[in-house]
C-alpha cells in the first residue's frame, strides 16, 4: 500500500515523509547534503526516525501519526513537524489545523525548512507555480538527499506527472530506500512500466521479509498489471505475516471486483469492514466507494444510488465538504437521466462551496470535476448551451489553476464537447492529454476511429482494455468494453485488441 494512491484523482490524502533523520541535526546545520531541521529537543529527532520507520517503510500510517502528535507536545514550535503531520493524517480537519499551524510557526525553522513549508502552502491554496518553483528550490539544494527526493516523488506524482516523479527519483543515485523502492514502483506502474515495477516490488520484498506491505504493494501493482490470481497471493501472503494489515483484506475484494465477482466482492467488503470497524475515516470512505461502485459493474444503479447516498450523508454529518462533493459527482457521472445527473452535480457544488475539513487545493480540483461531469452529463441531455456554460467556466478554471488534474479535467471536457460537434480531429488533440481517464480513452478511439487512424484506435484500445483500476470511470467503461470479446457482433478496434492477463 502507498497512502498516495488513495484518493489519488482528487488529492486528498498526503503521506508523511521525513527531511533528514539520521544523527543530531540542529538548526543551519553545516551537514553536507542534508536538509537542516530546527527543533529543541533531541527526542523529536529520534522521535522522527520512528516516525519515518512506521510510515515510509512499513506504512502503519496511524502508529506514525501517534509518534508525530507525541513530538509536536514536547516541541510546539518545531514548523516541519505540523507540516508533517498535515500530510500524514488520515483526518481532512488536522490536515487543515497542521498545514495552518506550520505556516504559523514557520519563524522558528531554518530556511531550508521554510521552504519546504511555503512549498505545501502554495499547494494548499493552489499556489502552483511558486509550489513548484519551491519545490525546484529544494531539490537543488538537496538533489541527493533521500527524504527531499522522497518529498519530491510523491508530490510529483500526486499531480499525476509521472514522467518527473521517476526523473527526481533516477537521479538521485539513491537505491537502498525501500520507502523510495515502494513509492517509485507504482509510479512506474501508473506508466504502465510494468517490468520495472516489478523489478523494484522485489528488492521491496527482499529488503522487508518479514513486513506485510511489500507483500501487499506487491499484490497492488500486480493488479494493476492484471495478475489477479496472483495478486490475491500476495494479499494472503501480507495478511499472513499481520492479519491486521487492513489494507490487504480490503485489496483482496477490490480485486475479485476488477475480476468481476461483484457478489464474491461485497462479501469480502463486508468481512473486512466487520473484522476492522476503525479503519481510518479517509480509507474507510475509499472502500465504501469501491464497495458501492460494484453495483455499478452489474448495471443495478439503484443500489448503487442507496451505498453511494449512505457515504454522502455521512460525509456531510462529519462535515467532509471535498468527500461529500465527490460521492455527488460520482452518482451523476453514472446516471441515464441527465437531468437526475444535473441535480446531483448541484448537491456536489452546494457541498464543494462549504469547503469545511478541506485544503483549498482539493477544493479547486473537485470543482474542476465537477464541471467536467457538467459539460458531459449536458451533452448527453443535448443541451448545448448548458454544455458551452460548463465549458467556459472550466477554461477559466484550468487557466488559473497551473495544477495537471485541473487541466485534464478541461480537456476531457473539451474533447467530448469537440467530438459532439463532429470535430474529432480537435476532439483529439483534447483527449490525447487525459490519458488516464477511461472515458477520454474511450472517446479517443471512436474519434481515430472516425478519422481512419486504425492504428492508433487499437494501441489506445489495448491501453483502455488492460485497465485495471477499481475505480468508478473503469468501472463505467472497461467491463462493458472487454464484453466485446464474447459478441460475435462487436466491431471496432476494441474487437482486435489484446488483452493480457
Amino acid at each position: 500500500m502507498i497512502l498516495g494512491t488513495m484518493l489519488r484523482r482528487v488529492s486528498v490524502i498526503g503521506i508523511c515523509l521525513v527531511a533528514a533523520t539520521a544523527g543530531a541535526v540542529t538548526k543551519d546545520s553545516s551537514q553536507k547534503g542534508a536538509l537542516p531541521l530546527t527543533t529543541k529537543s533531541a527526542q523529536v529527532r529520534r522521535m522522527l526516525d520512528e516516525v519515518w520507520r512506521l510510515n515510509l517503510d512499513e506504512v502503519q500510517t496511524e502508529a506514525a501519526d501517534e509518534v508525530l502528535r507525541k513530538a509536536l507536545k514536547i516541541d510546539p514550535d518545531f514548523a516541519f513537524g505540523h507540516v508533517l503531520l498535515s500530510q500524514c493524517s488520515l483526518d481532512p480537519g488536522e490536515q487543515v489545523r497542521e498545514q495552518q499551524k506550520a505556516f504559523a510557526t514557520r519563524t522558528h525553522a531554518s530556511p531550508a525548512e521554510r521552504l519546504v513549508i511555503e512549498w505545501f502552502q502554495n499547494a494548499a491554496d493552489h499556489k502552483l507555480i511558486p509550489a513548484i518553483t519551491d519545490m525546484n528550490e529544494v531539490l537543488r539544494r538537496y538533489p541527493h538527499d533521500r527524504w527531499v527526493v522522497f518529498l519530491a516523488n510523491w508530490w510529483l506524482t500526486q499531480q499525476t506527472q509521472y514522467e518527473r516523479a521517476v526523473a527526481v527519483f533516477e537521479r538521485s543515485g539513491i537505491t537502498d530506500s525501500p520507502g523510495l523502492m515502494n513509492n517509485t514502483a507504482y509510479t512506474y506502474a501508473y506508466m504502465r512500466q510494468f517490468d520495472r515495477a516489478f523489478a523494484l516490488m522485489e528488492k521491496y520484498v527482499a529488503a522487508l521479509p518479514q513486513d506485510p506491505n511489500p507483500q501487499d504493494s506487491y499484490a497492488e501493482i500486480l493488479r494493476m498489471a492484471g495478475h489477479f490470481e496472483q495478486a490475491i497471493r500476495h494479499y494472503r501472503a501480507a495478511l499472513a505475516i499481520d492479519p491486521q494489515f487492513y489494507s490487504s483484506q480490503f485489496g483482496i475484494a477490490d480485486t475479485y471486483s476488477l475480476m468481476g465477482d461483484q457478489v464474491r466482492a461485497r462479501e469480502e467488503y463486508r468481512a473486512a469492514f466487520e473484522k476492522f470497524p476503525s479503519v481510518p475515516e479517509l480509507h474507510r470512505v475509499q472502500w465504501q466507494t469501491r464497495e458501492a461502485t460494484t453495483f455499478v459493474r452489474e448495471g443495478n444503479y439503484p443500489a448503487a444510488d442507496r451505498a453511494f447516498q449512505v457515504i454522502a450523508d455521512e460525509a456531510h454529518v462529519k462535515s467532509m465538504s471535498q468527500v461529500e462533493a465527490d460521492i455527488y459527482r460520482q452518482m451523476a457521472m453514472y446516471q441515464s437521466d441527465p437531468k437526475e445527473a444535473m441535480r446531483l452535480l448541484g448537491k456536489a457544488e452546494t457541498a464543494a462551496r462549504h469547503r469545511r475539513n478541506a485544503m483549498p487545493s482539493a477544493i479547486h480540483q473537485e470543482i474542476a470535476q465537477i464541471l467536467r461531469a457538467r459539460v458531459e452529463a449536458a451533452l448527453r441531455a443535448g443541451d448545448v448551451k448548458a454544455a458551452s456554460a460548463a465549458l467556459k467556466h472550466l477554461v477559466e478554471l484550468a487557466q488559473t489553476s497551473n495544477d495537471k488534474i485541473s487541466e485534464s479535467a478541461y480537456h476531457g471536457a473539451a474533447g467530448a464537447d469537440l467530438f459532439a460537434e463532429g470535430k474529432y480531429n480537435e476532439a483529439m488533440s483534447h483527449l490525447e492529454e487525459d490519458i488516464n481517464n477511461p472515458l477520454s480513452l474511450k472517446l479517443l478511439v471512436a474519434a481515430y476511429e472516425k478519422v481512419g487512424y486504425g492504428t492508433e484506435a487499437k494501441r489506445v484500445s489495448e491501453t483502455l482494455a488492460n485497465l485495471n483500476d477499481p475505480t468508478l470511470e473503469q468501472a463505467m467503461v472497461v467491463p462493458a468494453l472487454r464484453k466485446c470479446y464474447e459478441d460475435p457482433n462487436c466491431a471496432g478496434s476494441f474487437k482486435n485488441a489484446s488483452l493480457k492477463k
